[in-house]
């Protein structure tokens, strides 16, 4: 499709195109944006192992050194509770309370952008919807105010604007809620591993 043809389809949708044009370029852009950095990568250390190795062995100040090293979130959870242990706190629920407070971010970091999203999502339906509604408002004006011909034309203008801003409106919306879903689920999972990783490094200090 040329860029003459996609500027008529604007033109055809009416002023709805506009709003559901820039909410479609958002949409986008945090979907690339999530597919970038919504990964398990992105919160578990590298070295996860190599710690989890040395805490085997009960090297704790070992394990302390190798965490520091990294500059994630939950590298500094671990460098807080290995520093707690250190100090004397031998309590698993203590530790576990510690550990938690330090990963209480993880969880905007994890679910950033699904908001807004999932707001796209269920705006665009609505824009589309407006759009239909002013295209049919034109076509029963024209019925209203001139010759039989010119409403003909004026009727298809109308049915045509009310369409177009119809299904654009879909089309902005489906991806943004087959997104916001699929993110959701992949939060939710690397939520869930970061527990499991969690309570296992808890477990080496009992």
């Amino acid at each position: 499709m040329g860029l003459e043809q996609i500027f008529d389809l604007i033109r055809k949708g009416g002023v709805v195109m506009y709003p559901l044009i820039i909410l479609s370029v958002i949409s986008w852009v945090l979907i690339v944006e999530r597919v970038v950095n919504l990964r398990v990568a992105a919160f578990l250390p590298s070295n996860l192992n190599e710690i989890k190795l040395l805490l085997q062995k009960m090297d704790v100040d070992g394990a302390l050194k190798v965490a520091s090293l990294n500059r994630d979130v939950f590298s500094r959870g671990l460098v807080r509770v290995f520093e707690e242990y250190l100090s004397g706190v031998r309590n698993r629920s203590q530790l576990g309370n510690i550990f938690e407070s330090e990963l209480s971010s993880i969880v905007p970091q994890v679910e950033k952008n699904l908001l807004l999203l999932s707001a796209i999502a269920s705006i665009a339906p609505l824009l589309g919807l407006f759009g239909t509604i002013t295209g049919l408002i034109k076509v029963f004006s024209a019925y209203a105010s001139v010759q039989t011909d010119e409403a003909m034309r004026l009727l298809a203008g109308g049915i045509g604007e009310a369409l177009t801003a119809a299904a654009t409106g879909l089309i902005v919306a489906i991806p943004a809620l087959f997104a916001y879903w699929v993110f959701r689920g992949m939060g939710n999972d690397i939520i869930d591993k970061i527990e499991r990783e969690a309570k296992e490094i808890l477990s080496f200090l009992e």
